[in-house]
């Protein structure tokens, strides 16, 4: 594919537009999306060129349809908005509209040829035999979503683009004294041995004078101040209220089943394999291939020339596979290979991989759990209804208790509650119930105004008045003496720890033997490395970043999190070439690429500046939604 060919040419190309789609929306995003000047039947405009609406509705299908194959179809609309995926593909899409105008005013053209050799050369097109498939091609095509033409124009324009951005790679490199220093800096490692000293391992520090008592309190205002309170009064329309006053009958019974037969009856599944070819000779020397234990996914990828993820038809139904196919699959045993049988679309080889027998469960099974469920539908109806004779309620002027009680749901009041359903107590608020929008909206609510009629999901609705907003306020100092008392002797400790652990480490510095210290605390010594400074996840952050601070033998401490931990560096080692670190010719190439990156990437931007690029926020936001997109429509 296109991807595959920018693979094997020059890389810049690779690592300039295939990052765009992910740095495209950082770069520029806000700033064209601000900008409508825009041709008015085009979602942008770049230089003289327009992107039309439709292409880029096509480009955002495609991308749209490989993230969630990659992702496993758990993407929705919604989160492909919020992640900004319409804007990184209109992006992708001015750049190459941006690139493509300055190669043609440059006079950069690709020939027949050209485009030719670069798609008979790309892998990924390749047969059995490594020439260019024919066959293989029309089926990435296909899997892809490109029209032909349409590809051969962008590996044209992606040739072209090569040719503007070659220079600019092979000029990029950095200075050698820089690819040594970053190079030591990011492979070396280093090993040191560490040990321990908690706090919790100090001793009693006894009891602090009234000075000291003071001193905490005020040094340390916010652990001693009591949240935000609020007293509230709120009716919750409950629909589990209704419940006891609905019946259900038979006839709804089965209807219910009946709308719910996905839950209660699963048919069986197979997860299925196929090698489809065309000629039945193929077909049979498949099959005779697989008889002798070939596997299955080589011989449909090598002989069958086919694309790997068009093997896996993935778990289907009997009415998932065409009549012919599903008798013999659902027929077969586990692991059994099926066939050739002929379709219209060639000849079939298949292979039942996995086996769900599926289940079904009669009305009895369920009964109970159906009439929770019409129960349910019913309490909903009628609590709308009630809902409404509530609003109605407050509308002719009563207050939350009167309209509570007229339609038999008393109104709740708590005299404090933090935003956690705490009172100034410490408990859990009594009479709150389990709504979780309920304290939100109630610390959202101006004091003495009731809020709107909230919907709480199926938990029904609910409205809320805020009597007395309690601010913040420092508790006596009586009142959480115990409190002060206990962080004061935690810093004590933590004190203690650091003092501990600064006298050990002078004392290794000094030469005295770190083993001949650990017996003063319970914690071990810990050899910690060889480790590089990226293997963050490894040790505490404050003990690795210690860790390349000292030198040779010398030895620190550190603070992680309460405690301290006695460090004594043991050796360092420069980076080699082993798998664990690129040579120094590999990493100065790697270090020219990233250069080359950036000097592509300002190309690109002082293109788009120098050409203009506008965005038509109406049309782009017409578009957005996969597939909303009617050209025939008014903007």
């Amino acid at each position: 594919m296109l991807q595959a060919i920018r693979s094997k040419t020059a890389s810049i190309v690779v690592k300039v537009l295939a990052g765009l789609l992910i740095l495209s929306f950082a770069v520029w995003g806000i700033e064209d999306m601000i900008l409508s000047k825009a041709t008015d039947l085009s979602v942008a405009s770049v230089g003289a060129r327009d992107i039309d609406p439709s292409e880029f509705e096509y480009e955002l299908s495609r991308e749209t349809q490989r993230l969630r194959q990659t992702l496993g179809g758990q993407l929705t609309e919604e989160q492909l908005i919020g992640l900004g995926v319409g804007n990184a593909v209109l992006q992708r899409m001015i750049n190459d509209a941006a690139l493509s105008e300055k190669a043609e005013s440059m006079g950069i053209l690709v020939s027949d040829e050209q485009v030719t050799r670069a798609i008979h050369t790309d892998q990924a097109f390749q047969g059995f035999d490594g020439q260019f498939s024919r066959t293989r091609f029309n089926e990435m095509m296909r899997a892809n979503g490109f029209p032909e033409q349409a590809y051969i124009e962008r590996v044209r324009a992606d040739i072209a683009l090569r040719q503007m951005l070659g220079p600019v790679s092979s000029a990029a490199a950095s200075p050698k004294k820089l690819s040594e220093m970053i190079r030591a800096f990011r492979y070396e490692k280093r090993t040191a041995d560490t040990l321990l000293i908690k706090a919790a391992d100090q001793p009693d520090p006894g009891q602090p004078d009234d000075a000291a008592l003071k001193a905490t309190y005020e040094d340390k205002p916010a652990q001693f101040t009591a949240p935000e309170y609020r007293k509230i009064t709120f009716v919750h329309l409950d629909p589990k209220q209704l419940l006891d006053s609905i019946s259900v009958t038979p006839e709804e019974l089965k209807a219910a089943y009946d709308a719910n037969q996905a839950n209660f009856i699963k048919p069986e599944q197979r997860t299925v394999q196929q090698i489809v070819v065309v000629e039945e000779a193929r077909a049979t020397e498949a099959t005779r291939m697989l008889a002798e234990g070939q596997d299955f996914k080589k011989v449909a990828t090598d002989f069958a020339e086919m694309d790997e993820a068009a093997v896996d038809l993935g778990s289907v139904t009997p009415d998932g596979l065409l009549p012919d196919l599903s008798k013999a699959v659902f027929a077969a045993a586990k692991d059994a290979i099926i066939g050739p049988i002929k379709s219209p679309l060639g000849w079939h080889i298949l292979k039942v991989t996995a086996i769900d027998a599926g289940f079904t469960k009669t009305l009895e099974e369920v009964r109970d759990q159906l009439t929770e469920i019409v129960r349910h539908e019913h309490a909903i109806d009628a609590l709308y209804k009630l809902s409404v004779r509530f609003e109605d309620q407050i509308g002719s002027g009563a207050t939350l208790e009167e309209a509570g009680a007229a339609v038999g749901a008393p109104a709740i009041s708590i005299d404090a509650v933090d935003r956690d359903g705490k009172t100034p107590s410490g408990e859990a608020a009594k009479g709150l119930p389990n709504l979780a929008s309920l304290l939100p909206v109630a610390f959202a609510a101006e004091e003495r105004l009731e809020s709107e009629l909230t919907e709480a999901g199926d938990k029904g609705f609910f409205m809320v008045r805020v009597d007395k907003i309690i601010a913040p306020a420092l508790k006596p100092l009586d009142s959480v003496r115990n409190e002060v008392i206990e962080v004061w002797k935690a810093e004590q400790r933590k004190k203690s720890a650091e003092t501990q652990a600064r006298e050990m480490a002078q004392l290794i510095a000094g030469g005295t033997a770190f083993a001949s210290l650990a017996g003063a605390v319970p914690d071990a010594i810990r050899t910690v490395g060889p480790i590089t400074r990226a293997e963050r996840g490894e040790v505490e952050p404050g003990l690795l970043a210690r860790m390349f601070e000292l030198k040779p033998g010398g030895a620190g401490i550190a603070l992680t999190g309460t405690d301290y931990t006695v460090i004594h560096l043991k050796d360092v080692i420069a980076p080699g070439s082993g798998a664990d670190a690129p040579g120094i010719a590999e990493f100065d190439k790697q270090l020219d690429e990233s250069v080359a990156q950036d000097l592509g990437a300002q190309l690109i931007e002082s293109i788009r500046n120098e050409l203009g690029v506008t965005v038509n926020t109406r049309v782009y936001n017409a578009v957005i939604k996969p597939g909303t997109f009617d050209p025939r429509q008014p903007l």
